[in-house]
């Protein structure tokens, strides 16, 4: 008798977790693509359309980022987590600079966090800003290379592969007095299959996304 109420307990731990209750929040987005950010203090989860938490709290996940509005259709026009085509942007510091990339809808890692900025999925795809370091040469007497950096305004798929390289490149300082926020993606959407992107002269160009 023990072994079948020990068994019954094991089935129904997952589904106990599974309904975990929402209450003592600070915030309940709108469900949207089936997901909704709630936010805890200064972290974020996900819960899905029937109210159960899919992703705990947690404190990568991007909103409220200061940054250029209007026309920047990256990080700065997020003003909560969204899970859109099952993926969400998540944020990562390293010297004192963001990163981005994303995590899927179990929280794993989907694509790494290594673009200067990135938009929502749509369609199966998103712009990134790539970022490239060009080495200039070394310096000899103190050891250290001589470097420059510049990004690319990227297109690419769920699975992070890079489609095509959209614009750019853009010079840029990569130091975190320079970057306290993120570059922004000066692009606008035309229709489900174009999109209108800012070029380096300043000047806007269209471009097929399939």
């Amino acid at each position: 008798m023990k072994k079948i109420f020990f068994l019954i307990g094991l089935f129904l731990l997952p589904l106990l977790m599974q309904a975990q209750t929402i209450k003592d929040v600070d915030f309940i987005a709108p469900i949207l693509d089936g997901y909704a950010a709630v936010k805890k203090g200064n972290q974020w989860a996900f819960m899905n359309a029937q109210g159960n938490i899919v992703i705990d709290f947690r404190d990568d996940l991007v909103a409220n980022e200061k940054g250029i509005a209007g026309i920047d259709l990256g990080v700065s026009s997020q003003s909560y987590p969204l899970m859109l085509e099952n993926r969400s942007i998540i944020k990562t510091m390293k010297d004192g600079i963001a990163y981005y990339g994303f995590i899927n809808s179990i929280g794993k890692i989907a694509i790494p966090p290594i673009y200067l900025n990135v938009t929502n999925f749509k369609n199966g795809y998103a712009l990134a800003l790539h970022l490239n370091e060009i080495v200039l040469g070394s310096n000899a007497p103190l050891g250290k290379r001589v470097v420059t950096y510049e990004y690319n305004v990227v297109l690419m798929d769920t699975n992070g592969n890079i489609i095509k390289y959209v614009t750019g490149p853009f010079p840029i300082s990569l130091s975190k007095e320079k970057l306290k926020v993120a570059p922004p993606i000066f692009a606008k959407d035309i229709s489900e299959n174009l999109i209108a992107v800012r070029t380096p002269n300043g000047k806007w160009e269209v471009i097929k996304i399939k």
